[in-house]
């Protein structure tokens, strides 16, 4: 055989095997939601620095989400603590009602998956409605933006959302800063979006059936607030316009569906676990 067939062969098959590579994660990536909780919120005053929403009532969902990769799963957001689930009457803080009627670590199990079976955890930020069960997550690999990292873990804050996460603080940890390739192929990107805290992310999969889905955090909080451009009174303002304007951009770029993690019909909009989109 001479040379010149040697690298064709070659070259054929290093291609094949990338296009099997791509198509085994295409057909192989699959997105579950989760019920995490929920809130009944008795008047959304904290949802506007300018006001619009005062007085006025909102039902919010409170959702995480599983990502199955043939390489390994990505658990995005935790939810309230599971605690929650044996307190019939819930939670009230302020015009905050939390419930939660499943927990997440019997979500999973009918997924025959353990904490300790999901390889990554990373969370849209901090706060104990995304970050409620974290610390059963410990040896996961925690994927996190350098500076939400020192946001959580400084005592101040640690000592307000801590109870939730504080075992993440000597867990395997992969930190960045503009992003991170989750799997390395391009098929779930998290993207920092700073504003609602320090380091506040989103996440983009990309689906080959379903599409371009991106996962808000908490950069919206209700699709009249994305619509109206308001946002909730403890934002950094200028940092969440700019994280905005970068998201609507990227929702164009990617022609992604936008899923606002606590928006109720966003939700319901979704398969009802364990059904799920791929």
């Amino acid at each position: 055989m001479n040379l010149i067939k040697l690298h064709v062969i070659t070259l054929c098959f290093l291609l094949s095997t990338l296009l099997a590579g791509r198509a085994l994660g295409d057909a192989g990536l699959k997105l579950y939601t989760m019920e995490c909780g929920t809130f009944d919120v008795s008047d959304m005053v904290d949802l506007s620095i300018t006001g619009e929403y005062d007085g006025q009532q909102l039902k919010m969902a409170n959702p995480c989400f599983l990502v199955r990769h043939p390489t390994g799963d990505l658990l995005w957001d935790v939810g309230l603590a599971d605690s929650l689930v044996d307190k019939v009457e819930g939670e009230v803080s302020g015009v905050w009602h939390a419930k939660s009627k499943k927990k997440l670590i019997d979500q999973l199990a009918e997924l025959g998956l353990t904490a300790d079976d999901v390889e990554y955890l990373s969370l849209s930020h901090a706060h104990p409605d995304h970050s409620g069960n974290a610390n059963k997550f410990k040896n996961s690999t925690f994927i996190v933006n350098e500076l939400e990292q020192k946001y959580m873990f400084s005592e101040k804050i640690k000592s307000y959302f801590g109870a939730g996460y504080s075992a993440l603080e000597s867990a395997r940890t992969v930190t960045f800063r503009e992003g991170h390739d989750v799997f390395g192929d391009g098929s779930v990107l998290i993207k920092s979006m700073p504003g609602h805290t320090p380091g506040s992310s989103v996440l983009l999969i990309r689906l080959n059936e379903a599409g371009n889905i991106l996962l808000s955090g908490d950069l919206y909080v209700h699709a009249r607030g994305r619509k109206l451009k308001t946002m909730h009174r403890y934002n950094d303002e200028q940092a969440t316009i700019d994280s905005r304007e970068k998201f609507e951009a990227m929702v164009k770029q990617e022609e992604a569906r936008v899923i606002i993690q606590h928006d109720k019909n966003d939700f319901e909009s979704l398969p009802q676990f364990p059904a799920y989109l791929d």
